[in-house]
Formats: C-alpha cells, structure tokens, sequence
C-alpha cells in the first residue's frame, strides 16, 4: 500500500493534506486522486477516503469523527491536539461515557484540546496547559490521560455520571485515589471539580471500586430512594459455605446481587446460574437472610426502577421485623463500622 493511503486507513479513512504531502503525495497527485474518485477534498485541510466504511464498528465510527476533527485544525495546532473531556473518556472505556448504545445513538460529542490558535469549528477547544503526564495515545489518537479526563469531565457532566466513570477508571486501573487527588490539588481553581472532590473525599478508606457499571447504578439508586449505603463484595458464612454477593446490609441481613447487561449468554449459563441461584436462596434463608436479585434493567427502566425500590423497601420492612443481630463469620470489621 502506498504510504499516503496507508495514513489514511490507519486514521479510520481521513486525513490532512499536511500529512499526505510528508508521506510523498504531491499536489498533482492528490488533484489526480480526487479527480479519479479515489480520494475527495473536504475544506481547506481534510481529505477523506469515500470509499471508507465503518461497517457498523461504531467505535471506528467514533475514531473516524475524532481524526476529521483533528485533521481539520491547522498543522501548528494538531502538533498539541489532543482528544479530551467526552471523547476521550469514550476512548478509554469509561461507564457512562461509552458503550455501544451510546455510540450506536451518537450520544458522544467530538471534543478536541487545543493550546493555541483559533478554534476551527465548535469540537474544537482551547484549554489550560497539558502536562506530558497528562497526554496520552488510544489506537493511534492523541488523547488526555484517565486522570486529566476525569479532571476535565467534571464540567460537563452531572454527578451521577461522573461517579459512573470514576468507578470504571479505578475499577480497570486507569487512575488511583492518589493520582486524582493530586490532580485536582494542582487544578485547585478550575471550574467544575467540586463534584469529583465530593466523590473522592466522600468515599470511605478502602471501599473498592464497584465491579460493574450495573452495581454502581444500584449504589445510585439505594442511595436515591433513601438507603444507606451498603457493603460491597460481602461474604457470608452458611452451612452450604461462603457466599460472596455484590452488596449487603449486614446488620439487617440483607444481600444484593446484581446481573449486568450482558448475562445468560447461553442456555447452558442460565442453568448454571439457576442452580447456583436455588442453593444461594435456601442458603441464606436457613441462615436468616433476604436476598435480592436485580437485573440491568431493572435499574435502569420505568417502571423496573420503581418496581426495584419497593422490594428494597419491602426487604427491609421484613427485617425490620426480626431481631437484628450481627452475622456470624463474614466481615466483622465491615459490620461493626456499619452499625455505629
């Protein structure tokens, strides 16, 4: 393949003439490309290849948008451009940001950084300085770190959502407390960290990420309809053995698990999980505890959302009933932090 070509398949079918020029392409030879259909002209700077096509990948979808941005800015500006705020947080995976409904819906904005200049279009941003530290790369795009992300976030989305991204990024390892922290102390006047400070400083010592985008909806929602939180990843002791389930609320003896948007992905698994579900159920009942099972959807959807918190409330409408006593076994450091 030609060089020239071959930068345009690696940036997802785009390019700037800049960049065509450096891998060889002549004037001449892209008017002879355009004029032959291989390539078309779009503005003052990209060129694109028509021919192109995502075939339904909405992330090459996504890429694609994001280098037309960037091949759109003028050459001293993209030397520093980076992919940043939604677009960036899309690129590293972040829950609330990403996803294919998202991308499949469009629902992720092109935002682009940049340092110097005159924005070209109304993706494009100037922002505060991006430390080395800061900058990073995701399939070939220049794009801000998962610390600086979240940082800059924060701006634009609400809370909820950026709990849901801050979950994710500690969760796959993308950023730890320390970093963020240290992040927002260096960007202690800018506008819109207040709410990823809440959530940091809010967070107990040692609370681990939840461990799906699904559970920590469920945190959302417990704590929306009046909860407390409840412990995550609790194990409890039974005559069948231990069981670890997503969440529980040990002093009321009441124990979560959470299915995520993707589960039963066979006949096979739904069996197994059934049984796994039978033994859970007659365990815990012989043990003195309620469980509840929830899927996707059921905190997600009217009316499965109202539906979800009235077993909630009914659950411990139940234990309220019973004598509440600490479980045997299981976390007790857990336990006795949450009943003071």
């Amino acid at each position: 393949m030609l060089p020239h070509l071959e930068v345009i398949a690696r940036q997802c079918g785009v390019a700037a003439r800049d960049q065509l020029a450096h891998a060889g392409l002549s004037r001449r030879g892209l008017e002879r490309a355009v004029a032959t259909g291989v390539l078309q002209r779009r503005g003052s700077r990209l060129v694109i290849d028509p021919h192109w096509s995502s075939e339904g990948d909405e992330r090459a979808e996504l890429r694609h948008r994001l280098f037309a941005a960037l091949c759109e800015c003028a050459p001293r500006q993209r030397a520093t451009a980076l992919v940043f705020r939604r677009s960036a947080a899309a690129l590293w995976g972040l829950d609330g940001l990403a996803g294919p409904a998202r991308l499949a819906a469009g629902a992720v904005p092109t935002e682009i950084a940049v340092a110097r200049g005159n924005t070209v279009s109304g993706s494009v941003f100037r922002v505060r300085p991006v430390a080395p530290a800061e900058r990073a790369e995701v399939e070939g795009l220049p794009v801000t770190s998962p610390v600086r992300t979240l940082v800059d976030i924060g701006q634009v989305v609400e809370a909820e959502t950026l709990e849901r991204a801050l979950e994710s990024a500690l969760r796959k390892r993308l950023a730890t407390m320390d970093e963020l922290l240290s992040a927002l102390d260096a960007a202690a006047r800018l506008r819109g960290t207040s709410a990823l400070r809440s959530l940091l400083t809010g967070r107990p010592p040692g609370l681990p990420p939840t461990e799906s985008d699904a559970e920590t909806l469920f945190v959302q929602l417990a704590r929306r309809a009046g909860f407390p939180a409840p412990l995550r990843q609790f194990t409890i002791p039974t005559a069948e053995g231990n069981f670890r389930v997503d969440f529980a609320w040990p002093v009321m003896r009441i124990a979560i698990e959470i299915d995520g948007a993707a589960v039963h992905a066979s006949a096979g698994a739904l069996a197994r999980d059934l049984r796994r579900q039978n033994a859970i159920v007659l365990a815990f009942a012989s043990a003195g505890w309620v469980l509840l099972r929830f899927s996707w959807y059921d905190l997600v959807a009217e009316p499965y959302v109202s539906q979800t918190c009235a077993k909630l409330r009914e659950a411990w409408s139940i234990a309220g009933s019973r004598p509440l006593v600490a479980p045997t076994g299981g976390r007790m450091a857990d336990f006795a932090n949450h009943n003071s």
